[in-house]
């Protein structure tokens, strides 16, 4: 069993908690002291740290990381195949480094068949206005109890009725 014993300063801040100025003084100090003698610690560096991200200091590649994952992540919360691996999905973007976004001109990627999932052979780079207009043949597949609230569907991320 743990220690179910509160702290004498617990829910207390400031002066109250025994932060004067002198003790605050102090222990910045001590602070910045340590960050000057360790310049490699992720606490004292200031800003972006391209070193440490996945893609390396390309941004625009960075971008393509988040929006990949993003991606995935969406497909998998409406039950939808993802087999777009990384690589193939920055593939596809090369060309249109910079052309992607939320205008009706930007590049998107969109499935050509809805009733399937997210895979190579069944995706497209489109421009959004051409995307988000076009008739859709195939009926989408939508998982039990995830619909419009619009046609008085209302749903929970965990309800499974």
């Amino acid at each position: 069993m743990g220690n179910t014993n509160a702290p004498w300063n617990k829910g207390k801040k400031g002066i109250e908690a025994g932060w004067t100025e002198a003790r605050r003084k102090l222990y910045s100090d001590r602070q910045k002291a340590y960050l000057k003698q360790h310049p490699d610690n992720p606490f004292g560096r200031a800003g972006e740290r391209p070193d440490t991200w996945i893609t390396g200091p390309d941004r625009a590649v960075k971008q393509h990381r988040i929006r990949w994952t993003r991606m995935k992540a969406q497909a998998k919360f409406w039950a939808q195949e993802w087999s777009i691996s990384w690589e193939d999905y920055l593939d596809l973007y090369k060309t249109m480094m910079g052309k992607w976004g939320r205008t009706k001109d930007s590049q998107n990627l969109t499935r050509l068949d809805t009733s399937e999932g997210w895979h190579v052979w069944n995706v497209k780079l489109m421009e959004r206005g051409d995307a988000m207009t076009r008739k859709s043949t195939n009926k989408r597949i939508v998982p039990k109890g995830k619909g419009s609230k619009a046609r008085g569907i209302k749903w929970k991320r965990n309800n499974d009725s």
